[in-house]
């Protein structure tokens, strides 16, 4: 048995330290067949380390694997299996991480407080309030009033709801300002996609990249939009940038790129769009995943089968 996470020493040393009966290791087997699938996917290579998972080239260091990764992966059983599936899938994901953080062979379960959300009346309502989106753009304009940077990313979060990977990998050239949209063809999980712009979004994409820093940056060259200390932004980045907003913000809630994702779909709906138009802007292959996005999903749940 070969691949990222069957080859790995996290599932080796499971196989050797697991209580199950034969029948459920078996079972487990072909659910973490499903993760390692994921893991090929969005471009996992070498050897896995879930304590070192993310690398920052600005700060030197390594980050463990996060809820934010979890996130795409949730979203992935979404898209990809039924609801039966999905709902083991992530009970076997999160007790074989449970076991490695008891051994010791992980720091910490990104899934150990998180409620399987294929229980439809567990879900909860990722999305910020409106107040709240103002609260961070405001505190996004403190942080850095001259470039606009972090202000830009709040923006275009709460109005395209990129993944934070294509987010990270965006670069100038996907940016069509006269068809108003982002061409999506970087860093993505799913098949090229575009989103819409707002106004107020394309208006300050020209703004930022007129801006001298920024031609500084790319030297006429088609690089990544964000970047700090001279270097693209990453996930890691990103999701330090959150929680450093939402402090300045007074926001106590944990703010990820993925609740942003939500408040998108949120917003959308709010406004009066219909569930195919937050679909195509999300871009989810299957419309009940779009579904559990939104504060109508408890009353779909027929629907959403």
């Amino acid at each position: 048995m070969e691949g990222i996470l069957f080859s790995s020493m996290y599932f080796q040393k499971w196989k050797e330290l697991n209580t199950l009966k034969p029948n459920s290791v078996q079972m487990y087997i072909s659910h973490l067949k499903v993760f390692e699938d994921y893991l090929g996917l969005v471009g996992w290579k070498g050897e896995l380390d879930f304590d070192k998972f993310y690398y920052s080239k600005i700060h030197d260091k390594y980050a463990p694997i996060d809820l934010d990764f979890m996130d795409g992966f949730i979203e992935y059983l979404h898209d990809h299996k039924p609801r039966s599936q999905a709902k083991l899938g992530f009970t076997v994901v999160k007790s074989f991480m449970d076991l490695l953080v008891d051994y010791d062979l992980m720091e910490y379960n990104p899934l150990r407080h998180f409620k399987n959300p294929f229980y439809y009346e567990s879900f909860r309502n990722r999305a910020l309030s409106e107040e709240d989106c103002i609260k961070l753009l405001k505190a996004a304009f403190d942080l850095d009033p001259f470039f606009q940077q972090y202000y830009l990313i709040i923006l275009l979060q709460t109005t395209c709801g990129l993944r934070a990977r294509e987010l990270c990998k965006l670069t100038a050239s996907q940016i069509d300002l006269d068809r108003n949209i982002i061409v999506i063809d970087k860093g993505r999980k799913t098949k090229i996609g575009t989103v819409r712009m707002t106004d107020a979004l394309q208006k300050k994409l020209k703004e930022y990249m007129d801006h001298p820093y920024f031609k500084d940056w790319s030297k006429e060259q088609d690089k990544e939009l964000f970047f700090v200390k001279n270097k693209p932004f990453t996930p890691t980045d990103l999701n330090k940038l959150l929680n450093e907003l939402r402090k300045k913000a007074d926001i106590s809630r944990k703010v990820t790129n993925h609740d942003l994702r939500a408040t998108m779909a949120y917003l959308l709906y709010k406004e009066g769009s219909d569930y195919r138009s937050i679909q195509r802007q999300l871009r989810h292959s299957k419309l009940k995943t779009t579904l559990g996005y939104l504060p109508i999903h408890v009353e779909l749940n027929g629907y959403l089968d």
